[in-house]
């Protein structure tokens, strides 16, 4: 009797602490820890993800099969997602958001727009001519505007706020761009590998370790860190070392990388955008506040 009755505890015990650990499983991520939480469910796959900071709202480019299905929305805590209404004659191809500013900028194959976001509509088209703007990156130490352009993937930054764009010679060419408050500057050239160009140098150097085969994702940290996503894993970048450090290997091929306001990692992938949150010791579970979303 006493048998039978330790072994029906014994499996409630190892149940719940199953429950328990799905519900709490954690991922290390460089030196943090993290709880992964699913925040929609895709029918394609995301790029040129970017998060909202006053808003919370993502913004993304939806692909399926061998086609995009244009510039996509999905607000905080909503059900659904929205594409953004383009003109036909313009193909959305990546967002950037003016922080300072409170200014969503959309590039398009014939120059840059903004965003209403109380009205979900494009508002009006920046006089920059009919500039195929393929990327878009801000500047923290000055919110100067970079963007890159057409097929050569030639990079040109804004001129203190205004319509006129000058060439940055400093990385003529490049398919991702970024650079730290120290202003260096971290990308993919167009010869498919991966440099770095220190403030202290005169040249760029090149990372090891990397096949040119590879897509790059690059993004910076909330600590202003270059962080680079590639196939299914996160690797530090940083000017003391061409070898990146691995600080993750999660399991599924990454599409897309963000890091919000809140220092939470936004990940896509083919069918989900997960998001990434950092495990407080007092809140080991902490809770999830997004409404799943699907297409």
């Amino acid at each position: 009797m006493y048998i039978a009755q330790w072994i029906i505890f014994f499996i409630i015990i190892c149940t719940t602490s199953s429950h328990d650990g799905e519900k709490c499983e954690k991922i290390k991520i460089g030196s943090e820890f993290y709880k992964r939480q699913l925040v929609a469910t895709i029918d394609g796959y995301p790029t040129g993800l970017v998060v909202d900071p006053r808003t919370e709202n993502m913004f993304f480019l939806l692909h399926k099969r061998n086609y995009t299905r244009g510039i996509h929305i999905l607000r905080y805590g909503a059900l659904g997602v929205q594409e953004i209404p383009i003109s036909d004659d313009l193909i959305g191809q990546c967002v950037g958001i003016d922080v300072s500013n409170n200014i969503i900028y959309i590039g398009t194959s014939q120059g840059i727009t903004t965003y209403n976001k109380d009205k979900n509509q494009i508002t009006s088209e920046r006089p920059i001519g009919d500039d195929d703007v393929r990327n878009i990156f801000f500047d923290k130490r000055d919110n100067l505007m970079y963007i890159t352009t057409g097929p050569q993937h030639e990079i040109f930054k804004f001129i203190n706020g205004s319509a006129a764009v000058k060439r940055y010679d400093k990385v003529p060419r490049a398919y991702n761009f970024i650079l730290d408050a120290n202003g260096n500057a971290f990308y993919e050239y167009v010869d498919g590998r991966l440099y770095f160009f220190s403030v202290d140098l005169f040249e760029p150097i090149q990372y090891k370790g990397f096949t040119r085969e590879l897509k790059y994702i690059l993004q910076l940290n909330n600590f202003d860190e270059a962080i680079l996503a590639v196939k299914g894993s996160l690797y530090r970048l940083t000017t003391n070392s061409i070898f990146p450090e691995k600080i993750a290997q999660l399991g599924m091929k990454i599409t897309a990388l963000f890091f919000d306001a809140r220092n939470n990692i936004i990940i896509g992938t083919k069918g989900k955008i997960y998001r990434y949150k950092p495990v407080d010791k007092n809140d080991p579970c902490p809770p999830d506040d997004y409404f799943m979303s699907s297409i």
